[in-house]
């Protein structure tokens, strides 16, 4: 997928800065509300587990590109895109039909060739689940590459000091 010149800011090829459509920073913590619809339960009216990672993805994505992050100048810009080469999911309790919920992301570390992540779903303050993600960088063969400088200079200021 190209991106397009909305998508992308001058000359770096990560994107550009801007609010995440449905999704804000609270300090170094990104925060995505959506609402649980009828598509995301089973029968009984329970988010269907796999979901969580939809929600997941989409969350992190929006808090990408607030960062100023577009996957496609990404992958366009600098041949680089990312991967999930980890995923650990603790689930705690259900998310219903109708409740609104938020996946909360936080960066852990930004090293040579990943990222590593923590986000947490969560309705009203209370955890339903707990993902713990690191995402690969690869260039379109597949293989490792090392995350491109603008990439790093966008994500740095999200990771602890020390994770950097």
């Amino acid at each position: 997928m190209a991106a397009t010149d909305a998508d992308t800011d001058s000359g770096t090829g990560v994107g550009a800065p801007g609010p995440a459509p449905g999704g804000r920073f609270e300090g170094t913590e990104h925060v995505y509300p959506l609402r649980v619809y009828h598509e995301d339960t089973d029968a009984g009216g329970i988010v269907y587990y796999a979901n969580y990672l939809k929600f997941a993805e989409r969350a992190r994505t929006e808090m990408m590109r607030g960062a100023g992050i577009s996957h496609g100048a990404l992958l366009d810009g600098h041949d680089a895109a990312f991967v999930v080469s980890r995923c650990v999911v603790d689930y705690r309790r259900p998310a219903l039909l109708d409740d609104v919920i938020e996946v909360r992301t936080t960066i852990g570390t930004v090293a040579g060739a990943h990222i590593e992540a923590v986000q947490r779903v969560e309705r009203a303050g209370e955890l339903l689940a707990s993902i713990g993600l690191r995402l690969g960088c690869v260039g379109r063969d597949g293989r490792a590459v090392r995350l491109p400088a603008p990439l790093r200079q966008a994500l740095s200021p999200l990771a602890p000091a020390g994770q950097r």
